[in-house]
């Protein structure tokens, strides 16, 4: 039992990459569902749960309590010799720091080694596990992000044996239900409103924010960039570790050097996403697939419109949050059509606002949570009690 013994429950949460949210962008990595998750963990933490949370080493101490939270780390990224790491360090050190936790609900967010192990040693344990979606693939049974047959047949696994199941949206919740029989609830993301708007009405930027790599296809906004010329655009985010290729950052670099109306950055911490859109006219997202971008919330929170190729939860549509396209032809147009209507953006950006502190507030979504976690529990307890 961890230190606060806590009677409300104790609930572990498994996020590989988790780490660098605590050190003031220090370690520059942050993916949005890690944001989700330390943002749970924290907000559990102020509903008296004794919280827990397992991520990778980044060399600091084990454990270490950072904000309530007691983290645990397990393996170092990109540890150890291929084929051999899956056995050790990767395997051998999650369990060994899954167990410390001593968890009677595991939560995990996504699919693959991570929700197979967190599954396993739940089970092992007498504890429960609670399964969240971080993307739509996570509800198809084709699962098209896991590459490895061993990685599906885990998460199928670990989703037929989850004791809740969490969808970001109601297509999610859908997709569970057809592909995997499996029943789910929607509880939606969690972004903090910030105290301001921006004004989407000025003679801003254009910001795309993700990861430099090739699902987030940023070459979508290096063709923006050659197509209005007459417009500024700012890109911005995580540069990708090696061995994932760095071609996609490379590539963002030369265009800036070619297209003086081009900025690009590298990784932004995520306590300063203010600066980058205190500038901001119009925010852009290019990704074939998602669940629901963390950075859409971010920016529909400071009052920005976007043009996006999907439409997480139809919320774009539904709350005419801005625009929805399929191809760099449509992408180019709608974008210039938008930022040619400064009222069109200001509007727009005045109902993304309201529909985030409607729908994604922190407060609500973590009442929500407590509450699943709360059922979760007292099954747990239930059931060792017999």
């Amino acid at each position: 039992m961890s230190a606060t013994g806590t009677a409300r429950g104790r609930i572990c949460l498994h996020a590989q990459y988790a780490w660098p949210l605590f050190t003031d962008g220090a370690i520059e990595f942050a993916g949005g569902a890690e944001v989700q998750q330390v943002a749970i963990a924290r907000g559990l933490v102020a509903r008296a749960f004794d919280v827990s949370l397992v991520t990778c080493d980044y060399g600091q101490p084990s454990p270490i309590r950072r904000d309530g939270i007691v983290v645990y780390k397990a393996f170092r990224p990109h540890e150890g010799l291929p084929v051999l790491r899956f056995f050790h360090p990767r395997l051998t050190r999650t369990i060994a720091a899954l167990a410390a936790a001593d968890a009677e609900v595991y939560y995990v967010r996504g699919g693959g080694f991570t929700a197979g192990i967190t599954y396993d040693v739940a089970r092992a344990r007498r504890a429960a596990l609670v399964l969240g979606a971080a993307h739509d693939h996570d509800a198809r049974w084709s699962l098209p992000v896991l590459d490895h047959p061993r990685d599906r047949w885990w998460y199928r696994r670990a989703l037929r044996g989850a004791r809740a199941v969490v969808a970001q949206t109601e297509l999610q919740r859908r997709l569970f239900a057809q592909e995997f029989g499996v029943t789910s609830e929607v509880i939606h993301n969690l972004v903090e409103l910030p105290e301001r708007a921006v004004d989407p009405g000025q003679d801003g930027a254009i910001v795309w924010l993700a990861t430099y790599k090739p699902s987030k296809r940023p070459e979508w906004v290096i063709d923006l960039a050659r197509r209005l010329s007459h417009r500024r655009i700012v890109m911005c985010g995580v540069i990708p570790i090696p061995p994932e290729t760095l071609d996609a950052w490379e590539a963002a670099r030369r265009a800036a050097a070619e297209c003086p109306n081009l900025e690009v950055r590298g990784y932004l911490d995520h306590t300063r996403l203010g600066e980058l859109f205190a500038g901001a006219a119009l925010f852009v997202h290019t990704s074939a697939a998602e669940g629901f971008p963390n950075t859409v919330l971010e920016a529909w929170g400071h009052g920005i419109p976007s043009v996006t190729v999907v439409d997480p939860g139809g919320a774009v549509t539904r709350e005419r949050l801005g625009e929805v396209v399929s191809d760099p032809e449509a992408f180019a147009a709608a974008v210039e059509r938008w930022m040619g209507d400064p009222l069109a953006r200001r509007e727009a950006g005045a109902r993304a606002r309201d529909y985030v502190r409607r729908d994604h507030a922190p407060g609500a979504t973590l009442d929500r949570l407590a509450s699943l976690f709360d059922r979760v529990v007292a099954g747990v307890r239930e059931r060792r009690r017999r």
